[in-house]
């Protein structure tokens, strides 16, 4: 009897302790499904009611959930959707390929597509599709979160407008501007007709040459794409052109080289230079090649560690040994000081083999952290 008794206390034991044991895993697992129910009701509510519209697609981009942000984003009911494949809803721009992409490089895909919907019209959505991969690296399936983006486009669209409609304004102010200009050219001209007197003629011509240059500078902005810069290099030989036409009687003996690299410029920095290459070259051709002397005058344009260099050279007489600018009474060279000092550059002169002005400033200019502000 003892014996039996103790059997029994035993087996009774063991059944208890076995009981608490799968009380305890019980627990355990109900604690887990209650986490994973809670993770679940959350992503459901993230899923049905958020403003982003849910597609998830199988292995082959055949539709097997949709949430209602689609419907009140497209207007196309669910029920049309489930079964069909993504391709074949006229939704997506080149979807197709996004699939591929995705699956190739195994990550998601952002890409736009536009829709005229029966609900809202027109509509641009943003798209990202992300391929789901299960533990053992098998694409399991596709998801695509869509994103109304139609009010963005139509104030970018309104803003790219309004841009427009500044960039003609410029061009035609640009346009005015050099027309402006150009009567005061002629009417400079129609004055030199009636001067006898050789200094003032020089002057009024001096003044017309300076004015050109300025004109020049506007009729370039007025004909670039980009009111930004202008093709200073262009420029430069439009200029040399002008000049060239109005030194006529010793152009045939010079010959002007514009060397260096293609530079664009924007207005405050364009029209200075334009100002000292005409003065700088007017110049050469008034006082470098005395007589019936051959000559060369060589404008040099380059870019380096942001800084521009713009080099005019010629092959003349040269200046007096003892020249200085700082003593220079005549207004030509007082010009180039000025231009040189408003682009805040440096200029060194040389007199060997003729005259080299070279002038380096920096562009584009840094603008002071106070003036941003």
């Amino acid at each position: 009897m003892g014996t039996i008794y103790i059997y029994f206390r035993l087996r009774s034991s063991n059944f208890r302790r076995v009981r608490r044991l799968l009380e305890e895993r019980v627990e355990v697992k109900t604690k887990q499904l209650t986490e994973k129910n809670l993770e679940l009701e959350k992503l459901s509510i993230v899923a049905s009611r958020t403003d982003n519209s849910v597609i998830i697609a199988n292995t082959e981009g055949v539709i097997e959930w949709v949430n209602d942000s689609f419907y009140r984003m497209t207007g196309i009911p669910k029920e049309k959707l489930i079964n069909r494949r993504l391709a074949e809803i006229n939704v997506y721009n080149n979807i197709e390929k996004e699939i591929n992409e995705a699956i190739r490089g195994r990550h998601s895909r952002i890409f736009e597509s536009n829709i005229t919907t029966t609900r809202q019209g027109p509509l641009w959505i943003s798209s990202t599709l992300t391929p789901i991969y299960d533990e053992d690296g098998l694409l399991k399936k596709l998801v695509v979160v869509d994103t109304d983006i139609t009010s963005g486009k139509n104030m970018q669209s309104q803003i790219e407008h309004s841009l427009k409609e500044k960039d003609v304004l410029l061009k035609e102010i640009h346009h005015r501007v050099k027309n402006n200009l150009q009567i005061i050219i002629s009417l400079l001209n129609l004055q030199t007709g009636y001067v006898k007197d050789e200094n003032t003629l020089k002057t009024l011509k001096d003044g017309q040459s300076r004015v050109r240059s300025m004109a020049l500078v506007h009729e370039k902005f007025y004909q670039s794409e980009e009111l930004t810069e202008i093709n200073f290099t262009e420029y430069v030989e439009k200029l040399c052109q002008f000049l060239y036409q109005s030194y006529g009687d010793k152009t045939h003996r010079i010959n002007v080289e514009i060397t260096g690299e293609t530079i664009g410029l924007d207005m405050d920095t364009a029209m200075p230079c334009g100002l000292l290459i005409n003065e700088i070259v007017s110049n050469a051709y008034k006082y470098a090649f005395p007589g019936q002397d051959q000559g060369r005058i060589t404008i040099d344009l380059r870019r380096n560690n942001g800084k521009v260099k713009l080099s005019v050279t010629d092959n003349g007489v040269g200046l007096p040994f003892d020249f200085a600018f700082d003593k220079a009474d005549s207004l030509g060279m007082q010009l180039i000081q000025a231009l040189t000092s408003q682009l805040d550059g440096e200029l060194k002169l040389s007199h060997e083999n003729g005259t080299s002005f070279d002038i380096s400033f920096i562009y584009p200019k840094q603008i002071p952290e106070k003036s941003k502000k």
